[in-house]
């Protein structure tokens, strides 16, 4: 393999056109085009900027390409091999997937808030129910949306996963950065639904019975919050384990 073909190789696996390429090195897209065709040859700063756009080593864009697909097709056969492009868009899916989840939880307990709208104030009977109805049919649009969206990263729990040592080092950093924001989370979502299911239910008697509305009410949204901030957190977390620590594949190694 030229160098062209690994530069255009290269290029193709990390998703870049000739053109994005250009605009990330500063350069024309006939450059690109030419580096390619193997009419001409990057700078050497250019060759280092390269190999770290492509996440490959030097060694194996200047030539030493059959090196590079021998491990390439031992990683294959070790197990599924996780670009850190894949792992970033695995773990986005995971926030957006348990942020909608949580939403849905959400809006099901602030449905349940405003229900006391017809309880407490009957002049306006009926307005209640009606704000209640419509905020469990978004819940159901979401639920609807989660299902037919499906998991197109099923392999990534089932598999054992192979990573390049320096991709594998970055999210673990990642993970390791990110665990005091996702534990604050869990403690404090676990709290406020502590506080708003139990707490605000077990004093309202105490409150005057024209403000227990209120009070029930803010219980709800509180639970709600907290419910979401859990499920989001949570949903994180666990992305991150199974990228950063591989479960299934150390069982599976354990019960071999």
């Amino acid at each position: 393999m030229t160098l062209g073909q690994r530069l255009q190789k290269a290029r193709k696996e990390s998703g870049l056109s000739q053109e994005e390429l250009a605009e990330q090195l500063g350069v024309s897209r006939q450059a690109v085009s030419k580096w390619e065709n193997d009419s001409g040859y990057p700078e050497m700063e250019k060759m280092i900027r390269l190999s770290q756009i492509y996440q490959v080593s030097l060694d194996y864009l200047v030539g030493n390409g059959q090196e590079q697909e021998h491990a390439n097709e031992e990683n294959a056969a070790a197990g599924w091999y996780v670009s850190r492009e894949l792992a970033a868009s695995y773990l986005s899916y995971r926030r957006t997937k348990f942020m909608k989840i949580g939403m849905c939880v959400l809006l099901v307990f602030l449905s349940s808030a405003f229900s006391y709208i017809d309880i407490y104030y009957y002049e306006y009977e009926g307005i209640g129910d009606i704000l209640s109805t419509f905020l469990i049919m978004v819940a159901i649009i979401l639920i609807f949306i989660i299902a037919i969206t499906g998991n197109p990263y099923k392999k990534l729990k089932t598999e054992p996963l192979v990573f390049d040592d320096e991709v594998l080092k970055q999210l673990r950093v990642e993970f390791v950065e990110s665990k005091i924001k996702l534990q604050i989370m869990l403690i404090g979502g676990v709290c406020i639904c502590l506080t708003g299911c139990m707490l605000f239910q077990e004093l309202g008697d105490f409150i005057y019975e024209e403000r227990q509305y209120l009070w029930y009410a803010a219980g709800d949204v509180l639970t709600g919050i907290g419910a979401f901030f859990v499920l989001y957190a949570w949903g994180t977390w666990n992305a991150y384990r199974i990228l950063t620590m591989n479960e299934h594949y150390h069982k599976k190694k354990e019960r071999k």
